[in-house]
């Protein structure tokens, strides 16, 4: 006996463990989608390549060091030949000249050797280009963090779209469940009036109908949470779509007065901004680093050199040196060129301002519009509450002036759908206070 509870006790475990569903926040939502978003991820990977070419354009402030060697072996001696020393007239030892022919003597050089070497190069002056394209590389660290967040930003009003969506439809399914246990309740009054003889047939297919009106917009609901789970599934990088919400109510909201920012405040703030702002700097600095070309280029530099080579077939040569040096570059034909070159930099610096300044400018009404926006959603958000209201009470007196014998029942389905229309909208109303709050917040630089 003392076995079996144990199994039973295991099984349900076991079972209860199967069916209970994880319930996710709208923050756990969006950690979640940070962290698994592919988009984040390669955003991310892009501020790694940008550190590297950061950490690629330091380099330039150090010596450029190079090794150069090399070696031949040759089939034939460079020179081969015998040289010839031709007849030799003497008369040292005798008054008589004595014609003595000398032999050839062979003479062969250069059959193989080996030279190597090292330099070293340090630039002094370059036209400033090095310390520009540093610039330009922490220019484009800093970019590439702000397309992070610009994307992070993305994925979160993702999810919170999708989130509130759920929400929604599952308050629209509590509801019907509601206005169906109401049916329930009307279907047993009208059969006891037939069976009474006070009512007719036509009542009970009104109701009916009106039961089977319900049935299809409960399937409808059902259906659009899970696609909405399965969407913020994905979004989310969630483990399954058999989840549930921590937040399962739509409380009405207060005012988001404390959300309101100045509008040029707002846009200041705005990632795009930042971005608009680095693509001038960066124009600029393009223009300092074509200006850099035409400077003079000056370096100073050391090496040192070995060879070794043999002379003919006894002797071999070596020697090794080192050396210091200086160079300077003036790129005197250059300029004419350089000229125009500098000129269109110019004006790509005056495009990239004109464009932030457009930009600015259409923020400036993107953000007012989007405040405009979210005033207009609350009110509409108060209007569907008290829609609500009005209809709750308009189906209250229905029920009774019904049950009282002084209304008909086509009143009463009547002010149930009113009331259903009703919360169908506020539901809606809450979801669009919600996609325009985070938009405001979003497009103010907030998360």
């Amino acid at each position: 006996m003392k076995k079996m509870l144990i199994l039973l006790l295991v099984a349900w475990f076991a079972t209860f463990v199967t069916n209970a569903q994880t319930i996710y926040t709208l923050d756990s939502c969006k950690s979640m989608a940070l962290r698994g978003s592919l988009v984040v991820q390669n955003k991310q990977l892009a501020v790694e390549s940008a550190k590297e070419v950061k950490k690629s354009a330091f380099t330039k402030y150090f010596p450029s060091v190079s090794a150069a060697g090399g070696g031949f072996w040759l089939s034939n001696h460079m020179m081969d030949m015998d040289f010839d020393l031709g007849r030799f007239q003497t008369n040292f030892f005798s008054p008589v000249s004595i014609n003595i022919d000398l032999p050839a003597i062979p003479l062969q050089m250069l059959k193989y050797g080996a030279t190597g070497g090292i330099t070293a190069v340090q630039p002094v002056f370059a036209g400033l280009r090095i310390v520009h394209g540093n610039q330009l590389a922490r220019l484009g660290v800093e970019a590439a963090e702000l397309q992070v967040q610009m994307s992070e930003d993305e994925v979160c009003e993702q999810v919170e779209y999708y989130y509130w969506q759920i929400v929604a439809l599952q308050e629209k399914l509590k509801m019907l469940a509601s206005l169906e246990r109401q049916l329930e309740h009307i279907n047993g009054d009208v059969e006891a009036a037939i069976k009474a003889g006070v009512t007719t047939t036509n009542d009970k297919l009104k109701v009916q109908l009106k039961q089977q009106e319900l049935a299809s917009g409960k399937l409808r609901v059902q259906n659009g949470i899970r696609t909405y789970k399965s969407v913020l599934q994905q979004t989310a990088q969630l483990p399954t779509a058999d989840f549930e919400l921590a937040t399962d109510t739509m409380v009405m909201p207060a005012f988001p007065q404390d959300c309101y920012v100045e509008t040029q405040n707002g846009v200041n703030q705005r990632v795009e901004t930042k971005l608009l702002d680095m693509q001038v700097k960066a124009a600029e600095l393009q223009t300092q680093m074509k200006i850099g070309e035409y400077l003079p280029q000056v370096a100073v530099g050391a090496g040192y050199s070995a060879y070794y080579m043999n002379v003919n077939a006894d002797n071999t040569a070596t020697n090794n040196f080192g050396m210091v040096f200086g160079t300077v570059s003036v790129p005197l034909s250059g300029w004419w060129e350089g000229a125009h070159a500098i000129r269109q930099c110019r004006i790509n610096e005056q495009m990239a301002r004109n464009e932030r300044d457009n930009n600015r400018q259409l923020m400036n009404v993107q953000v007012q519009q989007n405040w405009n926006e979210l005033e207009e959603s609350y009110q509409q958000l108060l209007i569907a509450q008290k829609s609500i209201e009005l209809s709750e009470e308009n189906l209250r007196m229905q029920q009774d002036f019904y049950e009282a014998g002084t209304t008909t029942l086509s009143d009463l389905l009547n002010a149930q759908s009113m009331l259903q229309q009703s919360f169908d909208s506020y539901c809606e109303a809450f979801v669009n206070f919600q996609v325009k709050k985070r938009a405001y917040l979003k497009n103010t630089g907030r998360n």
